[in-house]
């Protein structure tokens, strides 16, 4: 095998060819995967029904291995990757079509790669889909096809990429599940299992980290690891070095907090999220007050969190409420954020006349007018100078040509 710590990560674009394989692939594979693996992350894409998997097997199984492959995309082996597809994974479904693919069309996005026969592509769909079909060997191995490969014992498990969590029935069988199928078939893909994320254990005493959740005693949270790199890109995007305008900054949080807060939003994460919220909007004020190419040079104190929320801004907070809301949400709540919605709700159902309502959106009115009204005091502040001196050019020309009419005459 290479050197892993050479193999380097690279991007290749999306085109339409290969887009058009990658479809072509998971048509033809979508009728194995859902007999032998309907949890399959390539077919399966529900995030919900994945984490009540998880708490409905880890009752029946009260042990678990947890691993993932070291560098992945730069290690999958070009030769071995055409081989599996041809010999193993479309054997008995190996079309004229099939057969072009694989022998032609993938050679050539292949040698994309900076390293030779090395490698896959980031960010590309068909890439995708062939990371998924190069560890099936290794799939079919831990859940073998009943009545296909003889004395395997199906063992339940979930994969996302190369993230993999078997359920197990012993404290010992991680161990022999690891050395009898896990370690001999990596050895055949030409792959290695990354120390660093190897975990074994039991449920509902020792947590799992899997899919950016936190599994422990039956609640999920959100990963330690995760949180920080979500602030890590709040804080990019946030920069005061960054030259654009308000609009464009909360555009971004935008994108950052819908696809993270839909993402984790069925973990038990509601102070997490509070919390997030109280972070983006500080550094938001940050950015408007401090930042010198911004146009409103307004104080932090009269963008309160309703101005903020007025311009445009969401939160990871009304995501939360908004599912909350939800009778599925139930599955993954905790008793204690229960009688928090059941209290909240009580609440909200008192406050529901027309007084309270008039009384907040005068509130709320009256906040934003403070707001406007400073922006366009200080556009009126800057017409009045730009008129001033326009006035005193007109004064000048005026004199100019008063003197050159006096020395006429």
């Amino acid at each position: 095998m290479a050197n892993i710590n050479q193999l380097p990560y690279f991007q290749v674009n999306n085109t339409k060819e290969t887009n058009i394989m990658a479809r072509f692939l998971l048509k033809k594979l979508k009728k194995l995967l859902r007999e032998t693996h309907p949890y399959h992350y390539l077919i399966f894409a529900r995030q919900d029904k994945r984490l009540e998997y998880i708490q409905k097997m880890s009752k029946k199984y009260k042990y678990f291995l947890k691993l993932d492959i070291e560098k992945y995309y730069p290690s999958i082996n070009h030769k071995i990757l055409l081989e599996i597809l041809e010999k193993e994974v479309f054997k008995n479904n190996l079309s004229r079509r099939l057969k072009y693919i694989i022998r032609k069309e993938l050679p050539l996005f292949l040698k994309q790669s900076p390293t030779n026969n090395y490698g896959l592509s980031l960010g590309n769909y068909l890439s995708w889909v062939l990371t998924g079909l190069y560890l099936l060997p290794l799939d079919l191995k831990i859940y073998p096809v009943r009545n296909k490969i003889s004395n395997g014992v199906p063992r339940p498990f979930l994969r996302v990429q190369d993230d993999y969590l078997i359920f197990c029935k012993s404290k010992k069988e991680p161990e022999k599940i690891l050395k009898e199928i896990i370690e001999p078939e990596l050895e055949k893909l030409d792959l290695k299992i990354n120390i660093n994320k190897l975990n074994s254990g039991k449920f509902h005493e020792n947590p799992v980290e899997f899919m950016g959740f936190r599994y422990y005693a039956g609640i999920f949270t959100i990963s330690e690891k995760k949180l920080e790199e979500f602030k890590n890109r709040i804080i990019k995007i946030t920069h005061l070095t960054n030259k654009k305008s308000e609009k464009a900054i909360i555009k971004l949080l935008n994108n950052k907090i819908l696809g993270f807060g839909n993402y984790y939003k069925f973990a038990s994460c509601k102070q997490d999220f509070e919390k997030l919220d109280a972070f983006i909007r500080q550094r938001l004020r940050r950015y408007i007050s401090r930042n010198k190419d911004s146009k409103n040079k307004s104080e932090n104190l009269i963008l309160t969190n309703k101005t903020l929320e007025s311009m445009g801004l969401k939160s990871l907070e009304a995501i939360y409420n908004k599912y909350a809301s939800t009778p599925y949400r139930n599955r993954f709540l905790t008793g204690q954020e229960k009688r928090v919605i059941l209290k909240k709700n009580k609440k909200n159902s008192l406050k529901i006349g027309k007084l309270n309502k008039q009384e907040l959106l005068l509130k709320s009115r009256l906040i934003n007018d403070e707001y406007w009204k400073k922006t366009v005091l200080e556009k009126l502040q800057e017409l009045t100078k730009n008129v001033r001196q326009i006035k005193n050019k007109i004064d000048k020309i005026e004199k100019k040509l008063g003197g050159k009419d006096k020395s006429k005459n």
